[in-house]
């Protein structure tokens, strides 16, 4: 495969998906691939598993051109998705001269959809709010569930109906041959059922078994002939011909059709007296043969899909919407919401069973309790738990409430919840997922290309051998008969079937086995850097802990003294008081930093609505700074206030600092313009209090830049631990790889949760600043370690890039865009163990890729010189070559239960 974006001139590269039909073994896949990556700028990779294309294309390629050429390739295409929105449709393509009435398209596995993905992680992820009404029954925001079409505009069918169909077919006929093949080969065998003129009965049965039961052979080897091409059908129909055109010339003129004669059951079987020998028998067993081992693949497809369809299939179809409606009859969101998003007490609700495909982003539904969410969005009322398990392997159901994100495909437990529509169709999560499996699972991995190289000339070299085995066993003195049985057995024994599924049926199942465990695998390259991986980067917050801080307003405290500026290093400590934490929430609520997020939730809860900041500067891993009604304020390190910022922080605010940090939690210090006036003592006497309301009207009155800045309060926020994170340190351990915790929070607070993980101390990363987390895995690379990096935040994306370039980047995806795209591996399950199970899953699948590697090659480097040597009747390599595929196909079913 080319691997090369394609960059010619003629517009943006853009990817386009087609399935194709027709393709049996390896040969054809090289064919292909070969067609396609000869149009300028085209890179292609063709896909044996999936029956499908992935193509890089610039926009100058028309989706007719790369139509045209899967067509010269002799195999028909149909279009499954473009990322370009506007690409003219294509009518289905044919290979040249045949009508397209008889064309058939597999499809590639899941829901191609076009467009780029958005997941609805929370209200931030959603992008803007559709200017039409919340649930009004017209909208046309969102985009519908885009589903595999086929270029004409039909609907394609999907993959696991396209196996089903041909296992049907292929059914059919082995029942048929299977029932033929049986007498034929008694009779042929036992001289004890071969009564006068049994050997033209014999013929009789086995005309329909090697024309009819082998005509898919037949057709599909004459179609690539008519473009050059040879394929693994071209052996089997030479064999089946050759051995059916011998058993024929020799019943008709080589005397093998004189009443008396008699056969035998041997290796070789020779017939009595000099007639020639005939291969009926052979002929119709390696039909019967094959057919099931192409029957057996194809059902082996089908299930190598069951984790992705029935992933993909978990969606909801039908969906309450709601359509809110003012005392005036207005639909208009300013209307019918109040400002936080919430439905107006007044507001009309009108309820409405509709398709899924009709909701749209902005639309408001319903979910009761046992009902699917239909898609992503936000809660806008109601209050229950959300099962996720079936989407993302979690177990435990999470409790959701208004203003927190739910993603489609979870399951509703217990209460009613009204959410808001922020993904639809394509942009949803599932569909995502989807997209994402499919794009892996249409890749190849490294240690495929030397098998790709090998089958792109593996029939021409196998009908040489063919050759040669006839002419060298006619000029060494053998019988014709011996000569030509030797011959049709190499034809029909030498396997690139074998090789042409070795890779793809293992990434198949694979790839849909980790969907089921909550992780997407990005692409097979992904797999080799699995292998050597020794070093996994854990971001704490979010990875190791639950992400979730929450301000401890009781281990928070103030400076005690009120006169003056607060900084006098004897001033005692007081509970928070109320100003203080209405200051450092105001302050925080411009910033998304979690501990930010923990700040400004407790003052809002506890005080209500704050005042907007002015002059907002955000100190990356530092703190942040602002100007509240006139007054600096700066929240964040100690150190950084003491130094940068130039605030006095007294002895009392260090040490509680340091008592927090020593408890495993992360404290962060408010200082005010002038720290006297942001006390708020209830003890206070009247005219204190109006002496500080005076003093805060002329610190209000003074330029913000010249207010003195003080240590006024002592924040502590705290995060746990999530409960699997100890056992998944452990089982990476067991892997061979080892933890390190990467922080931008405080040494001690790291080291606390380290403990608790089971992580080394000397393996903690603290106080690293976002814009130097990449800088710590790449000086580790450095060292010589394969590193792979776990996060979630925007400041996680450059070190995950970071990992990639050596070893690979793991996203939570719950985390952002920005750190999902950058990474190799999306752990859509939010939890250190998809982690382990990602790397194990990977692991196996890449030993199954080898195993299967090994058996193609070792199969076939064994099995054609037997053949050749004359030790192998037709029939028993028939038999050999259909079960080899089989064998590929089966151990790569076992994949189903890693991880």
């Amino acid at each position: 495969m080319s691997t090369s974006t394609a960059q010619e001139p003629g517009g943006q590269p853009r990817t386009v998906n087609l399935s194709i039909g027709g393709m049996t073994c390896a040969s054809c896949v090289a064919r292909v691939e070969k067609k396609l990556n000869k149009l300028d700028g085209v890179s292609a990779s063709v896909n044996l598993a999936t029956e499908s294309a992935r193509i890089t294309a610039p926009s100058a390629v028309s989706v007719d051109d790369l139509l045209a050429a899967v067509a010269r390739a002799g195999y028909t295409g149909a279009l499954l998705d473009a990322a370009s929105p506007n690409e003219p449709a294509a009518s289905e393509a044919s290979p040249a001269g045949e009508p397209a009435s008889t064309t058939s398209a597999a499809p590639a596995l899941g829901p191609s959809v076009p467009g780029s993905a958005r997941g609805g992680h929370g209200t931030k992820g959603s992008g803007g709010t559709p200017a039409t009404h919340p649930g009004t029954a017209g909208s046309t925001t969102g985009t519908a569930s885009a589903s595999p079409r086929s270029a004409s505009g039909r609907g394609a069918p999907t993959l696991g109906a396209s196996h089903m169909e041909r296992a049907a077919d292929l059914r059919l006929r082995l029942i048929y041959c299977f029932i033929l093949s049986v007498p034929i080969m008694a009779i042929s065998m036992v001289p004890a059922l071969q009564m006068p003129g049994w050997q033209w009965m014999v013929a009789l049965m086995a005309l329909p078994v090697a024309v009819w039961g082998a005509w898919p052979f037949h057709k599909a080897a004459f179609r690539a002939l008519r473009h050059g091409a040879f394929t693994m059908d071209t052996l089997v129909s030479l064999g089946v011909i050759a051995a059916t055109g011998w058993s024929l010339w020799a019943l008709v003129l080589g005397g093998a059709g004189h009443i008396g004669m008699r056969m035998s059951m041997e290796l070789l079987p020779r017939s009595q007296g000099h007639a020639a020998h005939m291969y009926f028998e052979s002929a119709a067993w390696v039909t019967t043969f094959l057919l099931a081992g192409r029957y057996a693949e194809a059902r082996a497809k089908y299930r190598s899909g069951d984790a992705l369809r029935t992933l993909l299939e978990l969606g909801a179809k039908e969906v309450t919407r709601v359509v809110l409606t003012s005392p005036s009859g207005s639909h208009d969101a300013v209307d019918v919401l109040d400002e936080d998003g919430a439905p107006r007490a007044e507001a009309t609700r009108t309820e409405e069973r509709i398709s899924v495909e009709d909701l749209a982003a902005g639309d408001l539904f319903l979910v009761r309790p046992g009902e699917k969410v239909a898609a992503d969005g936000v809660v806008v009322e109601g209050r229950s738990a959300v099962d996720a398990s079936l989407l993302t392997g979690e177990s435990v159901p999470t409790e959701v409430e208004a203003g927190q994100a739910v993603t489609g495909a979870t399951v509703n437990t217990s209460g009613v919840l009204l959410v808001r529509a922020t993904a639809v169709g394509e942009g949803t999560t599932l569909a995502r997922i989807g997209r994402m499996v499919t794009a892996a699972q249409a890749g190849k991995a490294p240690v495929q290309r030397l098998a790709d190289r090998i089958s792109g000339v593996f029939v021409p070299i196998v009908l040489v051998l063919s050759a040669a085995t006839l002419a060298g066993g006619l000029l060494t003195g053998h019988s014709p008969q011996a000569a030509f049985t030797a011959a049709v057995a190499v034809l029909v024994i030498a396997c690139p079937c074998a090789l042409g599924l070795a890779t793809p049926t293992a990434l198949l199942v694979g790839s849909g086995r980790a969907a089921q465990l909550g992780v997407v695998i990005k692409g097979p390259e992904v797999l080799e850097s699995t292998r050597a991986l020794d070093t996994m980067v854990m971001d704490k917050t979010g990875t190791v802990t639950q992400g979730r801080m929450s301000l401890e307003v009781e281990a928070c405290q103030e400076v005690g003294d009120t006169a003056g500026t607060g900084a006098d290093s004897a001033a005692g400590l007081a509970p928070l008081g109320e100003e203080a934490l209405r200051l450092a929430g105001a302050a925080e609520s411009a910033s998304e930093h979690p501990v930010a997020a923990a700040i400004t939730v407790a003052a809002r809860e506890r005080l209500g609505e704050l005042p907007a900041p002015a002059d907002f500067s955000n100190h990356e891993g530092r703190g942040v700074s602002a100007t509240v009604e006139g007054r600096r304020v700066a929240v964040g390190r100690p150190g950084w206030l003491a130094g940068e910022m130039g605030a006095e922080v007294p002895e009392a605010v260090r040490s509680a600092v340091e008592e927090a940090q020593d408890s495993g939690a992360t404290a962060v210090v408010l200082a005010v313009g002038g720290a006297g006036e942001t006390a708020s003592n209830e003890t206070e006497a009247p005219d204190e209090a109006d002496a500080t309301d005076s003093a805060s009207d002329d610190a209000g009155d003074a330029a913000p830049d010249t207010q003195p800045l003080g240590a006024v309060a002592v924040l502590v926020v705290r995060d746990t631990v999530r409960p699997s994170s100890r056992a998944a340190v452990a089982a990476l351990r067991e892997l061979g790889i080892r933890p390190v915790l990467l922080t931008g929070d405080n040494a001690r607070a790291a080291e606390h949760v380290a403990a608790q993980v089971g992580i080394d101390a000397d393996d903690v990363r603290a106080e690293v600043l976002p814009a130097d987390k990449r800088d710590v895995v790449a000086n580790l690379q450095a060292q010589g370690a394969v590193v792979g990096m776990v996060g979630d935040g925007v400041n996680d994306a450059a070190a995950l890039a970071q990992a990639g370039t050596q070893g690979l980047g793991f996203a939570m995806g719950s985390g952002a865009d920005v750190a999902i795209e950058a990474a190799d591996i999306t752990l859509v399950r939010t939890d250190l163990d998809a982690a382990v199970a990602a790397v194990r899953v990977s692991r196996a699948t890449l030993r199954i890729i080898r195993q299967n590697l090994f058996w193609a090659f070792a199969y076939n480097v064994a099995a054609i010189p037997l053949a050749a040597a004359g030790l192998l009747n037709p029939m028993i390599a028939g038999a050999a070559m259909a079960a080899s595929s089989v064998i590929v196909v089966s151990n790569s079913l076992r994949l189903r239960r890693a991880g």
